[in-house]
């Protein structure tokens, strides 16, 4: 932990280097470790949840109610009351799904080490210390993004809005991976995250934009494809935090087997 905390810390103080296209081809060869049973998870994990919500909304509203609402959904029409549930909602979901992200940069992390994982390595952190503190970030961060975007479209203020949550997503960018892989609180990997991108933002932003591009890849013929280039993303942002703040291999491994316990 002092080790990580050193590591951090001189990264924030002297800054690093990040080799572009070095960051890319070990992104690209961790990928492929993972695509094929990453993006097999990610698609049953969309329909699954599709077909949970689907169950659930027409339960209650029917078919031509829950079509309805979906093309007229618009937060700005519910009273106070409602927007306030709205964004409880979620919030609430945010906080729950967030171990899901956690566990597929988990993955990664196992295929870079040559370790054997399976779909339900990205459930792991449902199970580890670290739930509480992926709770509490995403619900925190979606917390702030929801209450500045819907303050702000109630101004007609829109596009700034969307600008503000992506300024605030970017800087957030390295969040779990600092609460997984450095054991920081939600508060510390929050804002350690913005004081790490801000000493490489350009760097950074060009490869998220490489990772975005990347993904959409999977758009092209059969938009079914997206679900096995979405791995991408999460071999991308490990392969940037362990640049900046590289894993030691045999605490890290040894570490994840204890959260476990």
């Amino acid at each position: 932990m002092e080790n990580k905390d050193t590591q951090i810390k001189h990264a924030i103080t002297f800054g690093y280097s990040l080799d572009f296209g070095l960051v890319i081809e070990k992104s690209f060869e961790n990928y492929k470790k993972i695509a094929l049973l990453g993006g097999a998870t990610i698609l049953l994990l969309m329909i699954a949840l599709i077909g949970i919500g689907f169950t659930m909304f027409t339960a209650f509203m029917g078919v031509s109610d829950l079509t309805e609402t979906l093309t007229d959904f618009n937060p700005l029409n519910f009273s106070t009351v409602g927007i306030l549930i709205y964004i409880g909602v979620m919030v609430l979901i945010s906080g729950l799904f967030s171990p899901i992200g956690a566990g597929f940069l988990k993955m990664a992390h196992l295929a870079e080490e040559n370790k054997e994982f399976t779909m339900g390595t990205v459930f792991d952190y449902y199970k580890t210390i670290h739930f509480k503190e992926l709770f509490i970030s995403a619900s925190l961060l979606a917390v702030v993004n929801l209450g500045i975007s819907t303050t702000l479209d109630s101004m007609s203020l829109t596009v700034l809005g969307t600008i503000l949550t992506y300024i605030i997503g970017f800087l957030t960018f390295l969040t779990v991976p600092l609460i997984i892989f450095a054991n920081q609180n939600a508060f510390e990997a929050i804002t350690k995250s913005a004081q790490l991108i801000i000493k490489n933002p350009f760097i950074i932003f060009g490869l998220i934009i490489v990772g975005i591009i990347g993904i959409f890849i999977g758009l092209i013929g059969l938009c079914i494809g997206v679900f096995f280039t979405m791995p991408f993303w999460y071999s991308l942002t490990y392969t940037i935090y362990n640049n900046i703040v590289p894993i030691n291999e045999e605490s890290e491994i040894k570490e994840i087997g204890n959260n476990l316990e």
